[in-house]
């Protein structure tokens, strides 16, 4: 073989290897970018072959699945939702025209067949493709009961397992038909209490006296305090001039810390929290994850960051010149998610460490072989195994005697904290209740919010709380094989 040809061998050689490689990058790793472009001629060709995975609940229940029909002679394939609105945030959609959310979207590349070996050979051939099924944490029968138990009112409600951090329940109010959404898509956006939003995850709200739970774990781990620490409350704290009252204008006088959390005394908590200052009461945030995203498997939009806000930016949390009396109640900026607060209710419940918390446990191909499985995973730990029973038993006075009575169950000890966040306007509050059951043996942490509501923590979260558990606790495993 002379030079020349040799050469152009070895040219054609290299294009074709070069060109096989970019096939392989465009067909495959960018495939997912590229069906999310809306001027892709392909993408809704491409979508409609596809046999999506199905999105099936812990209970057996089938959330999402792809039904087959006939167009000019070739199969093709739609979503459908057979529980309509249920869990419609977190299950999210997934079609042509108006691309995907939720799991629908974190997980597309197993739900639309788009991962291993043979993917890049089914996108060159457009041949129909099957998705794996996607295995969940969640729970229809808790979902189901938060969701009435939130009907008529805007909130959320996050049931987690403490010891693992599996996601029971996720219920966001209002809610949509996510089978709505290829039929009237529009009506759905015009909604002017925005059902699209998935509040537990990616709603912001002042946490109120709830954030106490955080105070009190940061005191006790100073060695300063303890559960039985005096304080002698006169009704006002005054921090830089500026007075903090109890609720009510209540003065306790002499009290102890337990006290001071059964009762949700805020001018104690001031007290701690001006003392401990901003740096320690920060590195105690920093352990519970705040000013930083939540590791859960939800597209990053769709999952809030919680912390301090100042101009709609997050703020780090050791800062010296922070207002700590009021970060230490609740206030001063704090905005927080539902599904952050769950995981600090879990964090206790789990003897101070704090899992990740997730919604899939397994991903599995329609012929039975695991492709994708989630484990417990540890995130950090926010205090020691005593300093969490410590304020475990004091959270179970809020519930026996304090402001948390109504979230109480018949012959089952509850630990739990309410929270009552101003809104602007005197007469409306955003209402909190974070807690967990059993509270010798925890099965169940759960966070709830009912937004722009006349009563109190005690009194409209509180007893949402009670059932979204008293239900987690009777739910059992269901045998057989999935069904609609």
């Amino acid at each position: 073989m002379n030079r020349s040809i040799r050469f152009l061998y070895l040219a054609l050689a290299s294009g074709f290897a070069l060109l096989v490689l970019m096939l392989g990058y465009w067909q495959v790793i960018a495939a997912e970018g590229l069906d999310e472009r809306a001027d892709n001629p392909y993408k809704l060709e491409q979508q409609r072959l596809v046999d999506r995975g199905r999105i099936i609940s812990a209970d057996k229940k089938v959330l999402a699945e792809s039904v087959a029909y006939r167009e000019k002679g070739k199969k093709y394939y739609r979503r459908y939702y057979p529980q309509g609105s249920l869990a419609s945030q977190v299950v999210g959609y997934a079609t042509p025209e108006q691309g995907a959310t939720g799991l629908e979207q974190f997980y597309n590349r197993y739900l639309a067949g788009s991962y291993g070996t043979g993917a890049i050979l089914d996108r060159l051939r457009q041949e129909t493709k099957d998705g794996a099924d996607i295995r969940l944490t969640l729970d229809t029968r808790i979902q189901r009961t938060a969701e009435a138990l939130l009907s008529g009112r805007k909130g959320a409600v996050v049931a987690i397992e403490p010891r693992t951090g599996k996601v029971l329940a996720v219920a966001s109010s209002p809610t949509f038909d996510l089978n709505q959404v290829t039929t009237d898509f529009a009506s759905i956006r015009k909604q002017s209490d925005a059902p699209l939003l998935n509040r537990a995850t990616g709603g912001l709200y002042p946490p109120g006296s709830t954030f106490k739970v955080v105070t009190t774990l940061a005191a006790l781990g100073t060695g300063k305090w303890s559960a039985g620490s005096t304080f002698d409350d006169k009704g006002v704290y005054v921090v830089d001039g500026k007075p903090i009252y109890n609720s009510g204008r209540a003065k306790y006088g002499l009290h102890n810390l337990t006290d001071a959390l059964t009762f949700s005394i805020n001018t104690t908590f001031a007290q701690i929290g001006d003392q401990m200052g901003g740096r320690k009461l920060g590195r105690e945030m920093n352990r519970f994850g705040f000013a930083r995203p939540v590791e859960i498997d939800l597209p990053a939009g769709e999952v809030a960051v919680s912390g301090r806000y100042r101009k709609g930016k997050i703020l780090p949390n050791e800062q010296r010149d922070s207002d700590s009396a009021r970060i230490a109640i609740g206030q001063e900026n704090l905005q927080v998610t539902p599904l952050q607060m769950a995981m600090v209710a879990g964090a206790v419940a789990n003897g101070g460490r704090m899992m990740r918390p997730y919604l899939v446990r397994r991903v599995i191909t329609k012929d039975g072989v695991v492709v994708k499985q989630q484990r417990p995973d540890e995130l950090d730990s926010v205090s020691s195994a005593y300093i969490a029973s410590e304020v475990g038993r004091m959270m179970q006075s809020v519930v026996s005697e304090g402001t948390g009575t109504e979230a109480g169950l018949a012959g089952l000890s509850v630990a739990g904290k309410t929270g009552t966040a101003e809104t602007g306007d005197p007469n409306r509050n955003q209402a909190w209740f974070i807690g967990y059951a059993p509270a010798q043996d925890p099965k169940v942490a759960v966070a709830v919010v009912i937004e722009d509501t006349s009563g109190t923590g005690g009194t409209q979260a509180a007893p949402v709380a009670g059932e979204v558990m008293r239900t987690a606790l009777s739910a059992r495993p269901v045998p057989g094989e999935p069904t609609t």
